[in-house]
């Protein structure tokens, strides 16, 4: 029977032996979870050259549901979307994937913890029946968000009538111009190096980098002067980018995806 995962590779050779080009991408097709699993491990072992500011990753889809795989500091990331802004699971070897929802049904595991907290070592934390059954109705949920969202390859391109019903587009002035002021600022998930930076324009013009080991912005930004559509998000002024949409749901801080990154200046 053919796998249910197809797997892609960017950035990356097609053996992993080293890092591609940035435009690179090479569909493998259907895999396996060992096959998945062992192309974690060479990611695992790559390394990459600061200076060349690649950013490889494994996208794996199964369905119209998408999972990101990258290395970080010696373990294993795994985003609960294609995009690497997304919150994402942690763990220490290749064979923990299987542990993870997105896995999990194919392969004989345990429960997984929050992304972002699990290990891949040690006991497993208890839960109960009622908080499992939340949890699996939340990543349902979230996997509908992420089809409706629409995210692709890469930096995930997003089409407009794949929004949200909660997001409308707003093209007539004054009012873009005052949602995108309302939002316009820079912000910064931290102040730390691999720390996102993101500067909005009052004209709605978007750049998303991140902090270099000198402490100091790295450039040029990975995405820079992207030009966003203005927009509202329940009742918060929003712009719409090819990365997710960027909610000014407080005065000093906005919410990418689940994500609160404060203001640090205004523009």
């Amino acid at each position: 029977m053919t796998s249910p995962y197809r797997v892609t590779l960017l950035q990356l050779k097609a053996d992993l032996s080293a890092p591609g080009a940035p435009t690179d991408k090479i569909d493998l097709g259907p895999q396996t979870l060992e096959e998945i699993f062992a192309l974690a491990g060479k990611l695992q072992k790559l390394e990459v050259p600061a200076q060349t500011k690649l950013e490889p990753a494994i996208i794996v889809h199964r369905g119209e549901k998408g999972w990101r795989i990258v290395a970080h500091r010696g373990m294993i990331r795994m985003h609960e979307s294609t995009s690497s802004i997304d919150d994402f699971w942690t763990v220490d070897s290749p064979k923990n994937l299987g542990n993870l929802p997105p896995f999990r049904h194919g392969t004989a595991g345990r429960d997984s913890g929050e992304p972002g907290s699990w290990g891949g070592a040690g006991a497993p934390r208890k839960r109960s029946a009622v908080r499992t059954a939340f949890e699996v109705l939340g990543l349902i949920g979230l996997g509908v968000v992420l089809i409706a969202v629409g995210l692709w390859y890469g930096v995930p391109h997003r089409r407009l009538g794949d929004l949200p019903p909660n997001v409308i587009v707003v093209n007539t002035s004054p009012d873009r111009e005052n949602l995108f002021g309302t939002v316009a600022g820079t912000y910064a998930t931290g102040r730390n190096p691999g720390d996102a930076i993101l500067v909005i324009t009052p004209e709605g013009r978007v750049s998303l980098g991140a902090i270099g080991g000198d402490g100091k912005p790295i450039t040029p930004p990975r995405i820079e002067n992207e030009q966003a559509k203005a927009g509202r998000k329940d009742s918060a002024a929003c712009v719409i980018t090819s990365f997710g949409i960027v909610a000014a749901t407080e005065p000093n801080a906005v919410k990418v995806g689940r994500y609160r990154w404060p203001r640090t200046s205004p523009n």
